[in-house]
Order: structure tokens, then C-alpha cells, then sequence
């Protein structure tokens, strides 16, 4: 069962006319909203779940400037790809426009289920991430950390190495890294226990 693009936004001025009460586009189901930086593999864990491939993936970082959902049927669950956030090339400006477009949307979901919070297995979280982490946290939003690419962690040792540090980090930051998932969309590594928590039906 593969899942089903919905609609793009590109501005706030949008979200009124999208959101209506816990409805996204005549849809009801509850939404998880993909939180991390450019070229951490939003789009590819997004296809990776879904069975499909829906979303764009692109080896350019900064290239989601919009938000796209997606329905994940299996799941009965609604995606939220935001726009990816420290992308050095981009403007101070555009920046916080992105930071501000994220926070209306986040703000208006009334239906708004959890975050995925996607860090890169091999490093971080960063400096940057932490600040998503925090963001997030204040405004109550149940976060779940996915840590992606874990197939470039190529020696056990190293994947302990990099596990140990990043648990310090989360705890650092206030959370239990026991809840975290390792994962990855190419060699699909992980994700059966991802879709396993969220209640889908494939094996």
C-alpha cells in the first residue's frame, strides 16, 4: 500500500485554508512533523516509510523550501517534510523566514501528533539540532530522535563509538536516548522498528 502526496505549501498565509481544526485537507489523521537539517535524509526516510517514492531526494542540501505531506496509509498517519534548517549557502533572511514559516506551522496544527527529529548517525546532534530540540520542547511537541545513514557506520565499533557519544549528548539535553531509533533508508536497516512503533501494519 503505497502512500499518497497531498498538497505543498510554500507560505503561512496558506496554513488557514489547509488547517481546519484537526483537518488537513479533508484528511483527519494525525500528523508527525519531519524536523532536521539539509541533506540529513528527510526525503529518503519519507520514501523509505511510505513504500514509495514520492518524495524528492536530492544530493543538493537546501533544496525543500516548502512543506510537503504526505499520506502514510499503513501508518494512518499524516507527513509533514519541513524544510530543512542550517544550510550554509542560504541567507540570514531566508533563513529565518524558513524558521518563522515552520513556527506557523507548528502552531497552527491543531492535530499534530509528534516530531521526527533526524540527526546524521555519523556525527552531532549539533549545535544546530540541539536548537530544533529545544524549539520543539518548548512548545510541548512530543519528540521521537531517528538517527539516519547508519549503514555509513561501517565497523561495530565505530557504531558503539558514535552510540555512546550521541546517548550522552540527548541525555545532555535532557532526554533518554533509550527511545531513539538507528536506521537506515537504503539498506533498510532499522525501519521495521520505526513502522512497528508507529502501529503500521508491515512486517
Amino acid at each position: 500500500m503505497a502512500g499518497e502526496f497531498l498538497v505543498t505549501v510554500g507560505d503561512a498565509a496558506q496554513l488557514p485554508d489547509l488547517l481546519k481544526g484537526e483537518f488537513l485537507k479533508g484528511n483527519r489523521q494525525p500528523r508527525i512533523a519531519m524536523v532536521g537539517r539539509s541533506n540529513v535524509g528527510k526525503s529518503s526516510l519519507i520514501n523509505a516509510l511510505i513504500g514509495g517514492r514520492l518524495a524528492q531526494v536530492s544530493n543538493e542540501p537546501g533544496k525543500t523550501r516548502k512543506i510537503h505531506f504526505y499520506l502514510w496509509k499503513e501508518a494512518a498517519r499524516i507527513i509533514a517534510d519541513l524544510p530543512g534548517f542550517g544550510y550554509a549557502r542560504t541567507s540570514h533572511d531566508e533563513r529565518n523566514r524558513w524558521a518563522e514559516f515552520i513556527r506557523a506551522y507548528l502552531d497552527a496544527d491543531e492535530n499534530l501528533e509528534r516530531a521526527f527529529v533526524l540527526l546524521d548517525s555519523r556525527h552531532g546532534p549539533t549545535e544546530l539540532d540541539a536548537e530544533a530540540i529545544k524549539f520543539l520542547s518548548s512548545n510541548a511537541i512530543p519528540v521521537t530522535f531517528i538517527f539516519t545513514k547508519v549503514d555509513s557506520l561501517k565497523t561495530q565499533s565505530e557504531r558503539a563509538s558514535r552510540r555512546k557519544t550521541a546517548s550522552l549528548a540527548l541525555r545532555q539535553l535532557g532526554f533518554d536516548p533509550e527511545g531513539a531509533f538507528w536506521v537506515s533508508s537504503r539498506s533498510k536497516e532499522g525501519l521495521h522498528l520505526l513502522i512497528r512503533e508507529l502501529g503500521a501494519g508491515r512486517s
